[in-house]
């Protein structure tokens, strides 16, 4: 496997982890710790995607497909939580449409970005 999947990989877990304590009754510092645990880790994999360097076509296509497909899912996601909201509790948090909105625009903003640099 390759190292950087295995990082990812760790990671997720590691987030998993945290974020199951959530759902436990827990004290509120012990919430905090873990929130901040769990935000160093975004921050961390964040930091791991940008500074990779892909080094030939097929590990650049395959980093492609891999970002294409986590749009993809975390988008579905957005809209199935937007449609539970709702359909069942006749209301949306805006804080979901922010957050599909933020990916479609920084998704724009990037493709403009390098088309405009490359």
């Amino acid at each position: 496997m390759h190292p950087s999947i295995t990082k990812e990989a760790i990671t997720l877990g590691l987030l998993i982890l945290f974020i199951t304590l959530f759902y436990l009754s827990v004290p509120p510092m012990l919430y905090m710790v873990c929130f901040l645990a769990v935000a160093l880790m975004f921050i961390v994999l964040v930091v791991n995607l940008l500074t990779k360097t892909d080094r030939d076509e097929r590990e650049e296509r395959h980093h492609t497909i891999a970002a294409d497909a986590g749009f993809a899912v975390g988008g579905l996601v957005l809209m199935a939580a937007i449609a539970k909201q709702a359909f069942v509790m006749h209301s949306v948090d805006s804080e979901l449409f922010i957050a599909l909105v933020a990916m479609f625009v920084a998704r724009l903003v990037v493709r403009a970005y390098l088309e405009k640099t490359n």
